[in-house]
């Protein structure tokens, strides 16, 4: 028969899991399997002599052994009893820490988002109110560790939920391994955030830069030690959620930007018109005529519009269609000027500028529309 299965350890174990009673069933799974290979070795150290006396020789009672293993885990203890009636210690300060815990790694999810969607260091102050909450969580752990929080009924509840307790130790191993991957890609996406808020324009971001990189030394040195150290757990807990939200913030950015850079133009000239020819534009104003004057304010006629390089300046040329009476694109050249277009409008007599109304007037103006007084150049 093996060590692992030697009668002296598991009426040892049993007594354990009965001082461990109060506690959820996948937690006692957990510690029974963490302490059996301890008691397999002093069993086989005792060798013959191995009994439940001599093991309480080495050890002390399973009761007591229960106690220190709720010690080191920082289990909840025992219920008190009073009169012979079971008593729960007091839970209102922990269950405020635990609400504080919860509400500042939402309110850090959320400042870490805001901060990297929007790359502007202004975002920190929201962070900076979870700082109160932060502390009052982090400041109960420290003083007086997580074994109440785990008492708690409605952390006990969430602990419930997998009776068997597969679920949770394998949830609790992957959670192990991946704990210095995870830190140090945290450390990385706070780095790489704090160099795009330096470099960003506008956001002057040498605060967001320099809180950054003391929020990924403080996940580096925090993280690992939280897994052991439950009393760090609420630091642990935030600055996760911050880059939780830091990292959803940031894909945001970079996809909302690659989405804008996809439907800009090709800035500033020449613009698309509806049948793939260039439009003229003066400043955001479309020109679709050009008037040309002598010096002596005298408008100028069939006039041929070239670039530098001998090219066309050819864009669209508007007209009236004969039997609607709308103004159509009749074609692309680059003489100027051009007829002037007049499109009519109803009056409030029904007319369109003398016209039936039922059909839309439009004109074609030879005359210059306007005038020009041509500056002395003396």
């Amino acid at each position: 028969m093996s060590t692992h299965t030697h009668p002296v350890v598991r009426a040892y174990l049993a007594r354990v899991r009965t001082a461990l009673s109060d506690l959820p069933e996948a937690e006692i799974d957990e510690i029974v399997d963490d302490v059996r290979p301890h008691l397999a070795e002093i069993v086989n150290g005792l060798g013959e002599d191995a009994t439940v006396e001599a093991m309480t020789r080495e050890l002390g009672t399973p009761e007591s052994y229960a106690a220190e293993v709720r010690s080191a885990g920082e289990y909840p203890p025992p219920p008190e009893r009073e009169g012979g009636r079971v008593t729960q210690p007091r839970t209102a300060v922990a269950r405020l820490a635990f609400w504080s815990m919860l509400l500042g790694c939402l309110g850090a999810g959320i400042a870490g988002a805001v901060l990297a969607s929007g790359l502007n260091e202004d975002a920190l102050f929201l962070l900076l109110l979870t700082l109160p909450l932060v502390g009052l969580s982090g400041g109960y752990f420290a003083t007086y560790g997580t074994s109440v929080l785990r008492g708690l009924p409605e952390v006990r509840r969430l602990a419930s939920v997998d009776r068997s307790g597969e679920m949770s130790r394998r949830a609790v191993g992957w959670l192990r391994a991946l704990n210095p991957v995870w830190w140090g890609v945290s450390a990385a996406l706070l780095v790489v955030l704090g160099v795009a808020l330096a470099v960003a324009p506008d956001s002057g971001g040498v605060v967001g830069l320099v809180t950054l990189l003391l929020l990924a030394g403080l996940g580096v040195w925090v993280g690992p030690k939280s897994v052991r150290d439950h009393r760090l757990v609420s630091v642990a807990l935030t600055l996760s959620a911050f880059v939780v939200g830091a990292g959803a913030g940031l894909a945001d950015y970079v996809i909302g930007s690659a989405r804008s850079s996809d439907t800009a133009y090709p800035a500033p000239y020449p613009y698309p018109a509806a049948d793939g020819e260039p439009l003229l534009f003066y400043g955001s104003e479309q020109v679709d005529n050009i008037y040309v004057f002598d010096a002596e304010g005298k408008p100028l006629t069939d006039l041929y519009f070239y670039t530098e390089q001998g090219s066309p300046i050819r864009i669209p040329r508007y007209g009236c269609e004969e039997h609607t009476g709308e103004r159509i694109p009749t074609g692309t050249d680059n003489r100027f000027p051009r007829p002037h277009v007049e499109q009519g409008g109803m009056d409030d007599y029904g007319t369109v500028n003398g016209y039936n109304a039922y059909r839309p007037f439009c004109e074609e103006v030879d005359e210059v529309p306007f005038t020009v007084a041509v500056p002395n150049g003396k």
